[in-house]
């Protein structure tokens, strides 16, 4: 039996363990909730003979770190979160669903069958008496959804004890690869002027809204949309009383751009703001969150092995550059070979459709698979 053919024969078995891991509602910021799942990944891993590590979190879920030796020297490190943005109570509303094709439920594209397709392409290279090209490391975080904050140092650490990261996030809705991904940056810029009467005395106040009007106009001509760079003021607020001079002022602003250096632009420009009135007091935090995933060279060697595949098991794919980061957006930056997009195929993440189209992921399991082990 070939590899695709192989893969398929998993789907009953691939959708029951992903039920009992969607039952685990897991928002980011519920720690009881997120360490429950990774007290059930632990069991789970445990009896497929990965040797596991636990990263006790505070604030966050605990972490996991799987491990699985071989004899290879390619050494591989998947990436994977069990966070959701999903609230606790949402299967209520919100139930698991098969429909033909297609497999409803919160979390289920973003990312728990990524979750599930790590676990069985170890499985099914088994099955099949396929060595792994080298030892595995899977990388299993609880805080993706809110900036990875308390997991970036692990994740950048094992990967530089690596020779390529396979992101296991969810495809584009129509079924792409992710190639690249736009960096991400946030700022939030406080404005402190002086308030005064705006009848009897205005011109003894420095209206914060007046400049915040300014900077964001100074801001969002930072856009560079040729070069693919965005950055937008996105929330704003100012002035207490229609007869008030405004004295405070604040607002966000998200940024996103294809390279590192563009990136660097923005950030620079944004800190080194100028008031127009020099009485007004600015304030800048924030910055790049998440640097761009760039097209490397590494990068471009690792799709072409992966194109190699498709074609030898007749599955076609575009690869494509997003606007959102992943936890990849960091291994690449670091120059490790990354692919992203192989966990799943569906569509609505983050929305109330969210699903994953079951054929389409698992011709991703065998890819995966494929990317692991001896094909």
């Amino acid at each position: 039996m070939n590899l695709k053919a192989a893969a398929h024969t998993k789907r009953n078995a691939y959708l029951a363990s992903l039920t009992e891991l969607i039952k685990l509602e897991s928002p980011t910021s519920v720690k009881s909730a997120n360490d429950k799942v990774a007290d059930h990944l632990e069991n789970l891993l445990k009896e497929d003979g990965w040797q596991l590590t636990r990263i006790s979190k505070s604030e966050v879920g605990d972490q996991l770190i799987a491990r699985y030796p071989a004899a290879g020297e390619l050494k591989t490190l998947i990436l994977c979160h069990f966070d959701t943005v999903w609230p606790l109570g949402t299967l209520d509303k919100m139930p698991i669903i098969e429909e033909g094709n297609v497999f409803k439920g919160p979390g289920t594209m973003d990312m728990k069958a990524g979750i599930m397709t790590a676990i069985y392409a170890l499985r099914l290279s088994k099955d099949l008496g396929k060595a792994l090209k080298g030892p595995l490391t899977l990388l299993l975080t609880s805080d993706e959804e809110k900036g990875s904050d308390h997991s970036r140092v692990l994740i950048e650490t094992e990967a530089k004890a690596h020779d390529r990261v396979l992101v296991l996030e969810p495809s584009r809705d129509d079924g792409a690869l992710k190639i690249a991904r736009k960096g991400i940056g946030g700022f939030w810029v406080d404005f402190k002027g002086i308030s005064a009467h705006a009848g009897n005395n205005p011109k003894e106040g420095a209206s914060a809204l007046r400049e915040l009007a300014h900077f964001l106009l100074f801001a969002e001509g930072l856009t560079d949309y040729d070069k693919g760079t965005t950055v937008n003021v996105t929330v704003a607020q100012a002035g207490t009383v229609s007869n008030v001079i405004c004295e405070e002022a604040n607002c966000e602003i998200d940024m996103r751009a294809e390279t590192l250096a563009e990136a660097e632009r923005v950030e620079k420009a944004i800190f080194g703001y100028q008031s127009k009135d020099s009485r007004i007091k600015i304030m800048v935090e924030g910055g790049i969150n998440r640097p761009p995933m760039e097209y490397t060279a590494q990068n471009q060697a690792l799709f072409a092995e992966l194109q190699g595949y498709m074609d030898d098991m007749g599955i076609a794919l575009e690869a494509v550059m997003v606007g959102g980061g992943s936890d990849g957006n960091f291994t690449s930056a670091l120059g490790i070979a990354t692919i992203d997009g192989l966990g799943s195929a569906g569509a609505g993440a983050h929305a109330r459709h969210e699903h994953i189209r079951i054929t389409e992921t698992l011709d991703r399991l065998a890819l995966v698979t494929a990317l692991i082990s001896n094909y």
